[in-house]
């Protein structure tokens, strides 16, 4: 497996990232690749020439070869315990069949980096509620206390005014709080060295200006930490991956899926955010989610970055909009090693 790079991103504002579907009122507790890879993208023209951000995106029509680099989505951490996405397969021993059981598993989104590599070599580990945590949102491979938390939501009141009548109406703003000993994490790798320091300049920035919703009144600030040569465990002879971001396949990609995969999808929206543009909306698209698992499917990187706002089409707009659509994919062993 190529070098990966870790960052840990530290908060020290709350946090709003839209929940698909819904409005203010809800927020996600991670971040999706592809929203990570817009923000930061939305800033690399501060530093850099435009043409470089085609070949970041690695669109179909502008970079055969895939992008300079790949981008996990951000997921909890706490203290030196990362969190990594439930895998889409079979959790617990063969014919358990325990209803409560089953409730208090269906809560689990993240497990521990153990548990997760435990997953990926097709050795699914028994499943103890005693060590989740985070309201059954969290499940490592220790006992946690019941008070011991990655983050806290709260809702905030806000008013609004109609601008023809002038009559107020209130609506609720949700963000998240992390501990101090907490935050999310993604990992990079680096198909192109080349891009690393411009790559984590462009992050530091985006620290400063603070991603997710409200970061004009400093929401979503944050500092970076990385590690290098971060390593997982993974299989020796993986019969598929599994991918830690969104991933939209390309056509020949999608027709090589066997039956077997196990995914969830979902759908990508939303309004854009560029200069002389910000009233323009994406075009929707449906993507595989986090966790999911695939068949081999040749020589990656998987994946691609549809456009989903075309400039000839669109006044004000002064380049193409494209949804980033690759998967960070990580060696996994569907059938159980003997």
């Amino acid at each position: 497996m190529s070098q990966i790079i870790a960052y840990k991103l530290n908060f020290h504002t709350p946090l709003h990232i839209a929940a698909q579907g819904v409005g203010y009122e809800e927020t996600e507790s991670m971040i999706h690749s592809d929203t990570l890879f817009s923000a930061l993208m939305s800033l690399w023209h501060h530093f850099y020439a435009d043409a470089d951000i085609g070949k970041m995106c690695g669109s179909c029509d502008q970079n055969k070869d895939g992008p300079a680099f790949l981008i996990s989505s951000a997921f909890p951490f706490k203290k030196e315990s990362l969190f990594f996405p439930r895998p889409m397969m079979r959790i617990g021993r063969e014919g358990e069949d325990d209803p409560k059981k089953g409730k208090q598993l269906k809560k689990v989104r993240f497990i521990s980096k153990g548990l997760f590599e435990a997953s990926l070599k097709g050795n699914p580990p028994e499943f103890h509620a005693d060590n989740t945590f985070q309201n059954g949102m969290c499940w490592t491979d220790r006992q946690m206390p019941e008070s011991a938390r990655v983050f806290s939501k709260r809702e905030v009141p806000r008013v609004t005014l109609d601008r023809r009548t002038f009559e107020s109406d209130i609506f609720y703003f949700s963000e998240v709080l992390f501990e101090k000993d907490a935050g999310l994490f993604f990992l990079v790798r680096f198909w192109d060295q080349r891009i690393r320091p411009r790559f984590e300049a462009v992050l530091r920035l985006l620290g400063d200006e603070g991603i997710g919703g409200d970061k004009r009144i400093g929401r979503g600030l944050f500092s970076v930490t990385s590690e290098d040569n971060f390593t997982l465990s993974v299989p020796k002879n993986p019969d598929g991956f599994l991918s830690l971001s969104l991933y939209f396949p390309t056509e020949s990609e999608f027709d090589s899926m066997s039956d077997k995969v196990s995914y969830n999808l979902l759908s990508r929206k939303g309004w854009i955010h560029s200069f002389g543009a910000m009233s323009l909306k994406r075009q929707s698209v449906r993507m595989f989610a986090e966790g999911s698992v695939f068949n081999l499917l040749g020589r990656p990187p998987y994946g691609a970055s549809p456009c989903v706002l075309r400039q000839n089409r669109e006044p004000g707009l002064k380049h193409d909009i494209y949804r980033y659509g690759f998967a960070f994919d990580i060696p996994v062993l569907k059938r159980e090693e003997t």
